[in-house]
């Protein structure tokens, strides 16, 4: 199924459907150019208690951190991303220019995976994504939520343009 087959997915519904889920964590990626930054900080800036986390700034800008940047595995983006939710307050943190990490994850990214499967309400109140450039491990990864069993990986492409 090509991406224009597919049903364009309002990301406002989306949200407040994760709000409500137990896993909290989903992906959105897509192909280089296809306006993914532009797209999270837009929709952290239209979301109540939304927050855009760009890591690859983040990291450079703390020294302790940039020094050991060949060492932030997925443990390490978790504790980041979990603490950041909580000390900014978000009820969605989007989480944005983290493809510098891949290469030192798992090639298959098992581990990342696992992570976003997993990240639930115990350790954050705030949905939190992911905006990755499109790789074939996402493309082909199918991770449903909740009762309408909705595939928490979303392409860019199947997503409705955000309304101000």
């Amino acid at each position: 199924m090509s991406v224009n087959d597919v049903t364009r997915i309002d990301i406002r519904q989306f949200l407040q459907r994760q709000q409500g889920e137990r896993y909290k964590a989903f992906v959105i990626h897509g192909p280089p150019l296809a306006s993914k930054t532009k797209f999270a900080r837009k929709l952290a800036e239209i979301s109540p208690g939304g927050v855009y986390l760009d890591v690859l700034r983040y990291v450079i800008e703390r020294p302790e951190l940039a020094q050991q940047i060949d060492m932030i595995d997925v443990t390490a983006l978790q504790r980041l991303v979990i603490l950041y939710a909580i000390n900014t307050g978000a009820r969605l943190l989007l989480v944005d220019e983290l493809d510098f990490l891949i290469p030192i994850w798992s090639d298959d990214l098992t581990e990342f995976k696992y992570m976003v499967r997993s990240l639930s309400v115990a350790q954050t109140p705030a949905v939190i994504g992911f905006i990755l450039q499109t790789r074939y491990e996402l493309e082909e990864w199918n991770l449903p939520n909740g009762a309408n069993n909705q595939n928490r990986i979303l392409h860019i492409e199947n997503i409705q343009a955000l309304q101000p």
